[in-house]
């Protein structure tokens, strides 16, 4: 083989890896926060948070998600018929669920279990882009 061939060989495998390479590299996920909300948007939110903690519907405000891309959610304590805490105490942590955009796709992700449920009605955008002084 001549030593032009080689060449020639070497720079295509070596473009060849670094398009693979590029290629490979992963997507990050971003803070996000909500383009606009909807009384859809806010029932997909809850579901999303249901599924994840457990329990009944969440109460969210109506501008979650809009200011802020972490909202902390606190658990369920179930109560006695004189509101008092049926384990006398309660000690179980809030919940940190996080929006973030990954890809184009509105995601709203558990901090706890790392659990990542991909919103369909929502849209978001990257924090740092509606909120650049963050």
């Amino acid at each position: 083989m001549s030593k032009s061939l080689f060449l020639n060989y070497a720079t295509v495998g070596s473009m060849l890896l670094i398009v693979s390479a590029c290629q490979q590299v992963q997507a990050v996920a971003e803070p996000a926060v909500l383009t606009e909300t909807s009384p859809e948007v806010k029932l997909e939110l809850q579901q999303q948070i249901q599924k994840a903690v457990g329990g009944p519907l969440v109460k969210l405000a109506d501008n979650a998600y809009l200011f802020e891309s972490q909202i902390w959610v606190e658990s369920v304590v179930l109560k006695d018929d004189k509101g008092r805490p049926l384990d006398g105490r309660h000690m179980d942590l809030a919940n940190l669920f996080m929006l973030q955009i990954e890809q184009g796709k509105c995601q709203l992700k558990h901090n706890k279990s790392g659990q990542v449920f991909t919103l369909t009605k929502a849209k978001c955008m990257e924090e740092k882009q509606r909120f650049p002084e963050k």
